[in-house]
């Protein structure tokens, strides 16, 4: 658990209603998650403050993943709720929990929202459970808080649960990774490289809308400009040569082939870096697949695809924004685009199938073909989430989800292909509701199960939520 560290609140300010531009959360590498516990002197005060050091506790044993940063004592006041807000550093916070320690009527709320600003700060409401015995009134307490604050434009999100008891836990971690990620997309900047693959109509967005619905400013960049940044590159180093040890060459000269993907590899790298920016959407093809100078490039974003800023192809800008809330919903985690491409009935999977995925993700031998275009390596098995942020002209803001897992059997498909079985509906009733509700035919795929994070990210984006 993190040491709270001492900053001064934020001017007041009102909130800003959804369709205004989400103020931007500050840059930094460690994202933090506060806990703040609100408590009323007409309660038992020794009582809140021993709650309060369980909750502590709790929190302590849930990981360094969620970064939860806690105030050391009960609110009870507006100095109490100062002294605790200093302490928590709340300009420097992604999320805030707020739990209710005891009943507590709307004072300090008003106070808190004062504090916080004009910025759409990701909240949490967190209520207690009494089975009988009625001794915080902490549930009835949320209820007024939740109520009052979403008629003042905010919208928290509600938990449920006691320290210590199974379901609470992932509550908490469900909102720290949802936070993190609104906050991540909040005041980001997206670079649209060129513009979207010829004629994919459905990925156009209108950068005024996206900006005006998250608060994401639209980089646009041409190609050629891109591509001489690109051209500008050093030669690759032997570390750089070296991604491609292991990987087996069609057409002969391997040595040379290494050298020439490698190559493009530093290219892309030196032209990407001039971008400064979250997220990269890039029109990969065909200009930039079939250029003398980038051979091996769907190999060598997969290289890239590893590095802190995401990157979705074929100008795919909702992707972009979506890999970045993957990203900061686990940091370690390799988020990449795929087509869902292929439908087995019988034995109830889907077929993804795209490139430009890591290959940190690649179970056995990985191969590129005698033209240098296709890589194809089987991807990881295990837990996998589907998931895509999808922004309509008229402002509509809509997420889709659906967890399963990748098969390890393997697909026989070139490139990166898995055999992904749903969870919760057969792949058939899976895709026919992708499709009918009209998402792009592009979605994020994660490791992992985030169904949980992508709905509570939904709420706190006022997201249509589609979750099959």
């Amino acid at each position: 658990m993190q040491t709270p560290s001492l900053t001064v609140p934020q001017a007041a300010s009102q909130a800003s209603p959804e369709t205004a531009a989400r103020a931007p959360a500050p840059a930094r590498a460690t994202r933090r998650i506060g806990v703040l516990f609100i408590g009323s002197p007409l309660f038992a005060s020794a009582a809140a403050q021993e709650l309060t050091g369980q909750a502590a506790a709790f929190l302590a044993t849930l990981g360094d993943t969620p970064g939860f940063t806690v105030a050391p004592q009960v609110a009870s006041d507006r100095a109490t709720l100062a002294q605790a807000l200093e302490q928590l550093a709340l300009p420097g916070l992604d999320g805030l929990v707020v739990q209710m320690a005891t009943f507590a009527g709307a004072e300090l709320l008003h106070e808190l929202v004062a504090a916080i600003g004009p910025r759409d700060l990701p909240l949490a409401l967190w209520a207690l459970e009494e089975r009988d015995e009625i001794v915080s009134n902490s549930l009835c307490g949320v209820q007024l808080w939740m109520s009052t604050l979403q008629r003042l434009r905010r919208r928290p999100v509600f938990l449920l649960g006691n320290p210590y008891d199974a379901h609470t836990g992932p509550q908490l971690r469900a909102f720290a990774a949802a936070a993190r990620a609104a906050s991540a997309i909040a005041g980001s900047r997206i670079a649209l490289v060129g513009a979207h693959a010829d004629w994919f109509t459905n990925l156009a967005v209108d950068p005024v809308v996206l900006h005006r619905r998250l608060g994401c400013t639209l980089a646009h960049t041409s190609l050629p400009k891109f591509m001489a940044a690109c051209l500008q590159a050093p030669p690759p180093t032997a570390q750089d040569v070296a991604r491609w040890a292991d990987v087996a060459f069609d057409g002969g000269d391997e040595a040379a082939r290494r050298q020439t993907v490698a190559a493009t590899y530093v290219r892309l790298r030196t032209g990407l870096d001039s971008l400064q920016a979250d997220a990269v959407a890039l029109r990969d093809w065909p200009e930039i697949l079939y250029a003398e100078a980038f051979k091996g490039t769907w190999s060598a974003l997969g290289e890239l695809s590893e590095r802190a800023v995401p990157i979705a192809p074929e100008g795919d800008v909702m992707g972009a924004v979506t890999a970045l809330a993957v990203r900061a919903f686990d940091p370690a985690a390799l988020p990449f685009l795929t087509d869902i491409s292929g439908i087995d009935r019988e034995n109830d999977h889907l077929v993804t199938w795209h490139y430009g995925v890591s290959p940190r993700l690649a179970v056995g031998p990985r191969n590129i073909d005698a033209i240098m275009k296709q890589e194809t390596f089987a991807p990881r098995p295990g837990p996998m989430t589907l998931i895509r942020l999808s922004l309509q002209a008229d402002e509509r803001l809509r997420l889709f989800v659906t967890e399963g897992r990748i098969e390890a059997r393997r697909s026989s498909a070139n490139r990166t292909a898995g055999l992904f079985t749903p969870q919760r509906a057969p792949a058939p009733a899976l895709m026919r509701r992708f499709v009918e509700e009209g998402f792009e035919h592009h979605v994020t795929a994660v490791h992992g199960s985030w169904a949980a994070a992508a709905e509570r990210l939904a709420w706190l984006l006022r997201a249509e939520l589609v979750h099959v």
